[in-house]
């Protein structure tokens, strides 16, 4: 049996614990021992099983504590007696009343620390620390960091609030009910893919705010995850990408301001993405450095993925050359880059021309019914007119610059009616070459 009585490691309340916690001095003697002791629970081979209390045996260390007239044993979860006084020593702090006293006055002081500081940082501040903490490898995700920054600021001065102590879960539940694509605030629009984008950004921005102290909650928790929109894009068909110039015109023609006069701009922007397979953020910052010939090369905008010498049709090359550096409201050293324009913010000034032309449209999908343009559209047509003219999966994601042929199954490997019908007729043909007769 386990000697109770170990008074070297007794804890009696001293004078300065009564005084914490206004103990009569008459009511001394009723203030609690307790003893938390270390000893060695032996395996029955144990050469040292006759000293419980030797520390150079690796046998299961536990702890027998007694305290109120009542006595426990547990594991300390260990082989080592060292590593099992810390666990031990821990118990009797936590049954200290000083020590448990001044451990509540610490943390009592460290949330008002923590309430001061999160009452204290500004927004804009809290938002160029969270943009400093990211490291991004690339610039296209870096420009994505930036832009929820963006959002983020522009919506809280809109909101009158300053400090970020004052964004409260109602406040981001409200704003979140606004987002959509043309929504009436800049910082608001928002497509449903983009949306589920910019929540993940701005939860991880609270998050950076709770980590590093500048919020004690997170006002984010409760904004529920917006599902991915699943729908594919859709090629164009050849008919339907030959509809484009004549509607280019009669939209340009009856437009007001500048886009009245980027005929050959847009012309240009869809040959190229229907023939060279690109973004078209990757076109809108391409210098003409990056033509040589019918060759272009660039570095691509979203992962910074190379394009070396891609051959371009010559009737790319016929409307690229028709852009002239001397255009007024043009950067001499590019092709598409409009003066006083950021580069955050050509896609967007771009695909609000491209969603206006829609009005001139009147494209039709496999399902039969309305289907709106945009340009991310001849990037499909790229891929899929190439699958259909036999060139692999492997190599149609090469000519994609994606890094995973997974990706390019995922987004451009569609099976269309085209492709549908093209594998249809293999397999009759392989079936002919089989001896069997097929009545079509």
């Amino acid at each position: 049996m386990i000697n109770k009585h170990f008074h070297a490691n007794e804890i009696v309340l001293s004078e300065n614990c009564r005084k914490i916690y206004n103990h009569p001095l008459g009511n001394a003697n009723r203030l609690p021992t307790v003893t938390v002791t270390v000893f060695t629970r032996h395996s029955p081979g144990c050469d040292k099983k006759a000293n419980r209390y030797g520390k150079r045996c690796r046998c299961r260390k536990a702890l027998y504590i007694y305290e109120d007239g009542k006595d426990t044993v547990i594991s300390a979860k260990t082989r080592a007696w060292d590593q099992a006084e810390r666990v031990a020593q821990k118990e009797r702090d936590r049954r200290n009343p000083v020590k448990r006293r001044l451990q509540e006055i610490a943390d009592q002081e460290a949330q008002r620390v923590l309430q001061q500081t999160a009452e204290s940082i500004t927004v804009a501040t809290a938002t160029k620390r969270w943009l400093g903490s990211q490291k991004s490898e690339t610039k296209s995700t870096e420009n994505k960091y930036k832009r929820a920054a963006w959002r983020i600021q522009e919506w809280a001065a809109d909101q009158g609030i300053v400090n970020v102590s004052d964004i409260t879960a109602d406040k981001l539940d409200t704003w979140r009910s606004t987002w959509g694509k043309g929504a009436e605030k800049d910082y608001s629009s928002l497509g449903p893919t983009s949306q589920a984008l910019f929540q993940s950004r701005l939860k991880q921005f609270f998050t950076w705010c709770l980590g590093t102290g500048n919020l004690d909650r997170n006002p984010s928790l409760l904004l529920a995850p917006i599902s991915k929109n699943k729908h594919r894009t859709e090629p164009l068909t050849r008919e339907q990408f030959a509809e484009l110039f004549p509607a280019i015109e009669l939209f340009t023609a009856a437009a007001t301001g500048e886009v009245r006069e980027f005929a050959k701009e847009l012309k240009a922007l869809f040959l190229l993405q229907r023939w060279a397979g690109l973004r078209i953020q990757d076109y809108l910052v391409l210098p003409r450095t990056g033509l040589v010939g019918n060759r272009l090369s660039l570095k691509t905008f979203k992962t910074g993925a190379p394009l070396d010498n891609r051959v371009l049709p010559d009737c790319v090359i016929e409307t690229l050359q028709d852009l002239s550096p001397d255009r007024p409201k043009f950067l001499p050293e590019y092709f598409f880059w409009s003066t006083g324009r950021k580069q955050a913010g050509l896609a967007t000034k771009w695909g609000k021309y491209i969603r206006d032309l829609n009005e001139y449209l009147h494209f039709t999908g496999e399902d039969g019914k309305r289907m709106r343009f945009h340009s991310h559209m001849l990037r499909d047509t790229y891929s899929v007119e190439l699958l259909l003219a036999g060139v692999p999966l492997q190599d149609v994601s090469k000519l994609l610059t994606h890094e995973s042929v997974a990706v390019t199954q995922r987004y451009y490997g569609r099976w269309v009616k085209a492709r549908l019908q093209q594998l249809e007729d293999k397999s009759v043909e392989a079936m002919q070459k089989m001896g069997v007769k097929i009545t079509m």
